[in-house]
């Protein structure tokens, strides 16, 4: 069983929070809108930007040749050591579910694996779920009931020789009940839980299940089984590629395209074989946009990795809630959105959320609370009995007011944006020590988790269903992702009562309330949403910049020629 901080460690990897290691800035571009803007502002970004075609125009044949940056070391992405790896998005063509998500970050009933998912019970929570008979796993056996109730046991925490990323969501169910036959089951939960649609569809078939030496060990070399359009016909772990050919059991629509590739690439170097003709689309960073932007089409789509400083209100000063709150109204967060932005030739997306994000359904700009107000954080500073000497720094019965903020080595992004910071701070007297510290795995093990920090900056990632994901950040104290140092019990009831609310729009509410409450409390201040940003050539169609919605990859290919 892995110890907390290696779990932790992990599930930072997985996505929670990305170290940015990039730079860069852009001049103006000529690059053309691809996407009309899905919000009422004018300068927001869609939610997908790629260039949409009917089946009809997409022409039969051809390999979409992409790139990824780390060569899974598990090509089962759903156990632990698959966390820091890009497991998931290599095997997007080769996978499916019951549900697909849609651009705003909601769902829809994927036909080609459900006839139906529906809510039959509230009191408890029983979703029923008709599979669709036709579908099977690479090998030709049928997705069933079974599989289903064998995948909830492995995933629910209860068996700790299965080493799974997480068990959230699994760990609510109570049970998985086969309906009249065995292609229709249903889900019932101990409690209300809003993000169901995650939890109710096996991702692996039974004999896996049920076997942790086949779920931890057995996909080091290759993948798990198919039951998308396409199956990954070889890896090569020395070259670094993978190759995706037509799955021959796929029950749907016949995939357009006759093959993808995946090469195993630094960004860099992902950049340079674009532009060179060895890739047909490539996610740019701050540092590759200048050297592809000129290839193909630039799309940009609205972000989900977004930046933050997280407050460590567990020690000294910061243990005041009333400083959190001088500090957060101190930064100004629209200069770091237009540096982050710029460096991506997009519009610059402060943010006002620690759960949604601009683009998402329900996203709303609840900063008020943090609204950039120097002059207001000095007035909360004084009140809080810290007072400005002669050199403009702040002091209590003598003692500094003085914040470290270890920075890891050699990520650009991260050591402008910490510089930005301190200089706000500095303005209203707090003296910030900016500190050299490891990179990757380090910096997560030996400085946010053990919280020997008092301010500390990274990236985290959204996603379409965000909430049970979230509350581990910030309740309870004693959480293994928790690095904020505090847990009121407030934010706790909050993120419950969402998390059991089912009605649309009564939880968006709630969620409004629960992040008005998080920025009161201050344990991080939201700063700006990085767009998403993908070079891709002028034929490739049905696939590139997009915040949630999955590709089809039926679909998914290049225009007929003329």
């Amino acid at each position: 069983m892995r110890t907390p901080v290696a779990a932790a460690a992990s599930l930072l990897l997985a996505g929670s929070l990305v170290l940015s290691g990039c730079t860069g800035s852009s001049n103006d571009d000529e690059d053309k809108p691809t996407a009309t803007p899905s919000t009422d502002s004018n300068k927001a970004l869609p939610s997908t930007a790629w260039q949409d075609a009917d089946p009809a125009d997409v022409a039969a044949g051809g390999t979409l040749r992409l790139a990824a940056t780390t060569l899974p070391t598990n090509f089962n992405p759903l156990q632990a050591d698959s966390a820091n790896s890009d497991a998931a998005r290599i095997l997007a063509p080769t996978t499916g579910g019951a549900i697909r998500i849609t651009a705003d970050g909601g769902w829809m009933v994927d036909p080609d694996y459900a006839r139906s998912v529906e809510v039959v019970d509230k009191s408890p929570l029983k979703i029923r779920v008709a599979l669709n008979p036709d579908a099977v796993w690479q090998g030709g056996t049928p997705i069933t009931a079974a599989d289903m109730t064998a995948f909830w046991k492995a995933q629910n925490g209860s068996d700790d020789d299965f080493e799974v990323i997480s068990s959230a969501g699994y760990d609510d169910i109570s049970g998985v009940k086969q309906g009249r036959d065995r292609f229709s089951y249903t889900v019932t939960f101990d409690e209300p839980t809003a993000e169901w649609p995650l939890y109710v569809y096996p991702r692996l078939p039974k004999n896996i299940s049920s076997s942790p030496k086949l779920f931890n060990q057995a996909f080091r070399k290759r993948a798990i089984p198919s039951n998308g359009p396409f199956l990954v016909s070889s890896i090569d772990t020395r070259k670094g590629l993978i190759v995706q050919r037509p799955n021959p059991r796929w029950w749907g629509a016949k995939p357009k395209l006759a093959g993808v590739t995946w090469n195993i690439a630094d960004p860099g170097l992902q950049a340079e074989a674009y532009v060179d003709g060895g890739l047909d689309a490539v996610d740019l960073e701050a540092s590759t946009y200048a050297k592809a932007k000129g290839t193909g089409v630039v799309q940009r789509a609205a972000g989900i990795e977004w930046s933050q400083v997280t407050l460590n209100g567990g020690r000294g000063a910061l243990k005041d809630v009333a400083v959190r709150r001088a500090v957060a109204r101190a930064i100004n967060r629209v200069p770091i959105a237009v540096t982050t932005a710029r460096a991506l030739g997009g519009p610059p997306a402060p943010l006002g959320s620690l759960l949604l994000l601009p683009g998402q359904k329900g996203y709303r700009d609840s900063s008020d609370p943090i609204a950039y107000e120097p002059d207001r954080a000095e007035e909360i500073l004084d009140d809080a009995g810290y007072a400005k000497g002669a050199n403009g720094m702040r002091s209590k019965r003598g003692k500094p007011l003085e914040l470290i903020m270890p920075v890891p080595k050699d990520t650009p992004t991260s050591s402008a944006r910490a510089k930005a910071i301190a200089a706000d701070l500095e303005q209203v007297g707090i003296r910030v020590k900016r500190r050299s510290a490891p990179t990757g795995v380090d910096f997560y093990e030996k400085i946010v988790i053990p919280l020997d920090f008092d301010l500390v900056t990274f990236q985290r990632r959204g996603s379409a269903f965000p909430i049970t994901a979230a509350k581990p950040l910030y309740y309870p104290i004693d959480s293994p992702q928790n690095f904020t140092g505090i847990g009121p019990k407030r934010i706790g009831q909050g993120f419950d009562a969402v998390i059991r609310t089912l009605g649309d729009e009564r939880r968006l509410t709630r969620i409004a309330k629960l992040d008005e409450w998080l920025l009161e409390e201050v344990p991080a201040v939201p700063l700006a949403v990085t767009p998403i940003v993908v070079a891709v050539r002028k034929d490739v169609v049905n696939y590139g910049a997009a915040q949630f919605e999955q590709p089809d990859w039926t679909r998914v290919g290049f225009t007929k020629k003329k």
